[in-house]
């Protein structure tokens, strides 16, 4: 298993807390039971469930989440995984919003392997 530093550890929390921070201020703006709202809840949920999972890493806390969480998680975060380079591809080298991405990229990544081994 790849060691992490802190650094890493913490910048990879970071990335899941903005995603959390981002999507609730979204979902609170939009109206209920709409496709869209559903997809952001999953979304939300999913970002919720990796965070717990690297706190319970990292951090040696209980994951206390259903395997059928972790999967549906797990295939949440490989869609999101394939949509993000294109949104990387379109920014600036160098600029903030590139090493936003690519840190979102890293932790998605992390927690679809740490996923992974938890499922199976």
């Amino acid at each position: 298993m790849e060691k992490f530093t802190q650094e890493e550890q913490q910048q990879s929390i970071e990335a899941f807390r903005s995603v959390i921070r981002k999507s609730e201020n979204a979902l609170a703006r939009m109206k209920p039971g709409t496709p869209q709202t559903n997809l952001l809840e999953k979304r939300l949920n999913a970002a919720r469930i990796g965070e717990d999972v690297l706190h319970a890493r990292w951090g040696g806390k209980e994951l206390v989440v259903s395997q059928d969480e972790l999967i549906a998680a797990k295939e949440v975060l490989e869609a999101l995984l394939l949509m993000l380079p294109s949104f990387l591809e379109k920014t600036k080298p160098g600029s903030g919003q590139r090493t936003y991405i690519a840190r979102r990229i890293k932790a998605f990544q992390i927690v679809v392997s740490y996923l992974s081994d938890e499922v199976n």
